[in-house]
């Protein structure tokens, strides 16, 4: 059982110095944000050009190439200067919207079946009745997920003024770097 630890512990370390060995990226600043996004090699971005003014391109960065300025593709290269918007996007205001358009949606449904299945119990009650309430409650919840899935899924950023890319390396040097070779 002890050889199984070291094992593990011997393979955690190797894999956490490969991972830590990558650290070129590129990190979107925005004004009183304190915490940037970075986009690391592997990770996918979306941004518009100069060049395509109306159209944003989303792609997985490759290689970011510091010395040059460019973001590598799989179908080619963009100089990070010819970046004028880039799009973030809120996984949890997806997934909301659609939580909250289903239960609108089962809301009514459960609603109108009530509605067709309810009998009068004999006492005078006539049983659940679909009412302009039921309505109401199931279409804000639909209206409320599609303005969530349609607005507030995904910000855009325009790069100037306010908003900054910036190209970064903290990849540590090895000691022949720092002190010259051995000799």
């Amino acid at each position: 059982m002890k050889s199984y630890n070291t094992i593990f512990t011997v393979a955690f370390f190797l894999i956490l110095a490969q991972v830590v060995v990558a650290q070129k990226f590129i990190q979107l600043e925005l004004p009183g944000d304190p915490i940037a996004s970075k986009y690391f090699e592997g990770s996918s971005i979306a941004y518009k050009l100069k060049d395509y003014p109306d159209e944003y391109f989303h792609k997985v960065i490759k290689q970011i190439n510091i010395e040059n300025e460019l973001l590598v593709f799989d179908d080619g290269f963009i100089e990070v200067a010819d970046i004028t918007h880039i799009r973030r996007f809120r996984p949890w205001a997806k997934a909301l919207g659609y939580s909250l358009s289903t239960f609108g949606a089962v809301w009514i449904t459960y609603g109108g079946l009530a509605h067709v299945f309810a009998d009068d119990d004999g006492f005078g009650n006539e049983g659940t009745r679909f009412g302009w309430d039921t309505a109401i409650i199931g279409g804000t919840a639909i209206l409320t997920g599609w303005i969530m899935r349609k607005w507030l899924y995904k910000k855009d950023y325009k790069l100037g003024k306010y908003a900054s890319l910036r190209m970064l390396d903290i990849t540590m040097p090895t000691s022949e770097e720092i002190y010259g070779p051995k000799g």
